[in-house]
């Protein structure tokens, strides 16, 4: 890990801790991992960890940003259909979630002092006052938690310390009005119990110009707060409560638009029905029926050419302007609390209790298509509470010895997901109510067969309930969504009508009846793995291991299906055989960690189109093959290098019709899954004798070509592109105040982070989110 941070590994399920190291040498790492003290390297977990003071001389100050620093993950900042900046798409080795209604369950958790986050809105977190961030790759669930089929990334607040006050104050600035202000207190109230609070405030201008309204979207107006009590009455017993909120108040997601294939029906009615587009004109006799004639002139299929005011697939206004007029805005509040207690019972049997509540409130508005016509917009509300709970009952024997959990876990979740979509053929309310809940048992344990020589088990049974309750209606014409007036009804003759695939809807008829539908859900899991300790500082490991994710309901229909209830999609699963090295050499002066990997598939779920809207489907079997490499190299006690390589080979080994029809191909790569993702970093501290010092850092991240959609879609492909990121860093003798001036993208690169297609749908949009050009940054910290 690069300067001046020191990185922290914890295991999967344990704690970790550091002495001091000798200048020039990498940080010795201690982790209870395995119920015992052992050196990071000797642990065989495939994991990135980074502390709290590495992220933030890398500027990693929020999720979306770890991508750029951790091999093969991708942190999508803004899903698309959702308007907002704050649901962020996770993916580790190709595989996550791609949608974030509440009927898809993540492939990637996140947790949050050990709390599973189980909904995308929200996931985009402000690092404020945080010790460390791991990020585990692969089948998750044997040691800890929720189940997880794609890894997990786990966010560690600081904790109280009961011997100082280790406080500090940072104000922030920078380009496009940025201002910030970081403020965080630690308070050791007594021998045994200590409290520690953290406050952040960020504001800043959007990068995405509305000419229509003069708002700037892709802005930032947030405040996060948290706090933490630590108790600890005698030496066997633990408790710590910590509590954090968040609050968002934003203009949206920077979308624009990527073109709109005027072929298609939306597109052709869209521009039909406006005054600029002399070149479509609505047929005012339409009325659904043979009598009434084409609903448009020319009818759909016949392009505008692109004549003047007309809206076409050359529609491109660039990346930082969009001209969309449906209102647009992000909402949301956050917030929730962990309590844990840790109680030792004697020198070899513990227990952990650890129970978690969670709720979310998010309000969101966006224009899909993000022009003046009326070809897509939808309006989110979307409310979410949860509660867990875990125990887990520990033993650490002899050592060379046995070490073992076994663990319990419950969840249970419940809210609703109501969205107004306004299209040309009318206005309806999509979404409904669900409520969830999940039970497992899991164990793990480790046997050392010799001084070199270790073995470990794990197992895990889960059982997931799914029940969701429709509530899906006709709002009436284009004239009634949720921005009512702003478009006209398309069709004359169907004023107060949705014109739904099945036929014309009043105001108020049900799309699905409004009946609760259930599934049950069931799988059995487990992890084998041999470590050897080639040499001292030389482990080998070999792991297979399975994973599950449930399966689900979709909640976006256009019409009535035959039995009026919602479709469902079944789980998928994956067999995952992993190999690893760790070693360090040079007197813990360089460390270098590899690992490969290769998964199967069975059942893949994936979000594809039918009609306009997107459902989800078991597209078949897929293969991801691959590995990460990363290494760290003090060259000097001042200078320290670092490089880090993710590789992925992805495909299909066999698709289902369903999923052949809606435009993906055995060819095709799996979404968000560069085939490489490299970086680079430098950092040097130059001392500047009673003046202080002076640390000069530099990180350079290169992504290889990837796709945003399971079609591959060439309208939300990101080619290769590279990122530079540099701060210089001065502190004084006294070492109580730091000031840093920084930038990121520093060769102002314009690249996608995430698209939406319907390009080939009847819906016709195409949606880009591109990433924030050249940003500068100025900031002052004071320690207290």
């Amino acid at each position: 890990m690069l300067l001046p941070g020191t990185p922290v590994y914890p295991a999967a399920a344990g704690e970790a801790a550091a002495g001091a190291r000798p200048a020039g040498e990498i940080e010795e790492i201690v982790v209870t991992a395995r119920r015992r003290t052992e050196n990071l390297q000797q642990v065989p977990i495939s994991v990135t960890a980074l502390s709290g003071t590495e992220l933030a001389a890398r500027q990693v100050d929020a999720m979306d940003q770890l991508g750029s620093v951790v091999p093969n993950l991708q942190f999508d900042k803004a899903a698309p259909s959702s308007g907002s900046s704050s649901v962020g798409q996770i993916f580790i080795r190709g595989i996550g979630q791609a949608d974030y209604t509440p009927v898809t369950d993540p492939g990637v958790a996140l947790y949050v002092d050990g709390i599973y986050i189980g909904r995308s809105p929200g996931n985009v977190l402000d690092l404020l006052d945080i010790e460390r961030i791991e990020v585990l790759r692969g089948p998750q669930g044997t040691l800890f938690g929720r189940n997880s089929i794609g890894g997990a990334i786990k966010v560690h607040s600081r904790q109280p310390g009961f011997d100082d006050t280790d406080s500090s104050v940072e104000l922030r600035l920078g380009n496009d009005d940025l201002r910030g202000l970081n403020f965080r207190l630690n308070l050791p109230l007594k021998d045994t119990l200590a409290a520690n609070f953290a406050i952040g405030r960020v504001e800043r201008d959007g990068y995405v110009e509305r000419p229509w309204d003069g708002i700037r979207t892709g802005d930032r107006d947030r405040w996060s707060a948290r706090g933490a009590v630590r108790w600890e009455p005698r030496d066997r017993l633990a408790a710590s409560l910590v509590i954090d909120y968040s609050t968002i108040d934003e203009n949206g997601a920077p979308v624009v638009s990527g073109g709109v294939n005027d072929r298609q029906p939306f597109a052709t009615f869209g521009n039909a029905v406006l005054a600029s587009c002399e070149a479509a004109v609505i047929n005012p006799a339409f009325d659904a029926t043979p009598a009434g004639g084409p609903p448009t002139f020319p009818p759909p299929g016949a392009p505008t050419g692109d004549a003047p005011g007309c809206y076409g697939a050359a529609s491109v206004p660039g990346p930082f302007v969009s001209e969309g007029t449906f209102p647009v805005t992000s909402e949301l509040d956050s917030g929730g609390a962990a309590l844990t207690f840790d109680w030792t019972l004697n020198e070899r049997w513990s227990i952990r209790s650890t129970t978690g509540y969670r709720e979310m409130d998010m309000l969101s508005s966006r224009d899909g298509d993000n022009t003046p016509a009326n070809i897509f917009a939808t309006r989110d509300d979307f409310e979410h509470e949860q509660f867990s709970q875990e125990m887990q009952l520990r033993f650490a024997g002899d050592d060379p010895g046995l070490s073992a959990v076994l663990g319990l876990f419950y969840y249970d979740e419940s809210g609703f997901n109501l969205v107004d979509v306004t299209v040309p053929a009318g206005a309806i309310q999509s979404g409904g109510f669900y409520d969830n809940q999940s039970y497992a048992v899991f164990a793990h344990g480790t046997l050392d067969l010799t001084e070199r020589l270790a073995l470990s088990l794990g197992a895990r049974h889960t059982e997931d309930r799914k029940a969701y309750l429709p509530d899906q209606f006709s709002l009436g014409d284009a004239s009634a969504g949720s921005a009512r007036g702003l478009f006209p009804p398309t069709w004359p003759e169907l004023a107060g009508f949705y014109l739904a695939p099945t036929g014309p809807l009043a105001a108020g008829e049900r799309i699905l009846d409004y009946r609760e539908s259930e599934l049950d859900f069931d799988a059995t899991d487990t992890t084998i793995d041999l470590s050897y300790r080639l040499a001292e500082n030389v482990l080998a490991y070999a792991t297979f291991s399975t994973g599950y994710k449930s399966g689900g309901f979709d909640q976006r229909f256009v019409g009535p299906t035959p039995d009026r209830a919602p479709s469902s999609y079944r789980p998928e699963s994956v067999d995952s055989l992993e190999l690893g090295l760790k070693t360090s050499s040079f007197g813990g002066r360089l460390r270098a960690n590899l690992a490969a990997f290769d998964a199967d598939y069975d059942d893949l779920q994936i979000i594809v189109r039918e009609s306009f809207n997107p459902l989800t489907f078991n597209a078949g079997d897929a293969r991801v093959r691959g590995g990460e490499l990363e290494l760290e190299w003090f060259a000097s006690a001042d200078w320290e290098i670092g490089f880090s390589a993710g590789y992925l080979d992805t495909g299909y080994r066999r698709l289902n019709q369903a999923a052949q029809d809606s435009g993906v191909e055995l060819g095709n790569r799996l979404a968000n899954a560069p085939m490489w993702s490299l970086a680079a970093g430098s950092a040097y501290r130059l001392g500047l004798g009673r003046l202080g010092e002076v640390t000069a850092r530099v990180d350079w991240s290169w992504q290889d070509t990837v796709y945003h959609d399971a079609v591959n879609s060439e309208r939300i492909r990101q080619s290769a592109f590279h990122l530079v990121n540099a701060s210089l860093a001065f502190v004084p003798p006294s070492g109580r105040w730091q000031l840093t001036l920084a930038t990121r993208n520093l060769f102002d690169e314009t690249y996608i982070v995430t698209g939406n297609s319907a390009f080939d749908t009847p819906a016709a949009y195409v949606e880009r989110v591109y990433g924030r050009p050249r940003e500068l940054l100025a900031s002052l910290r004071y320690d207290f």
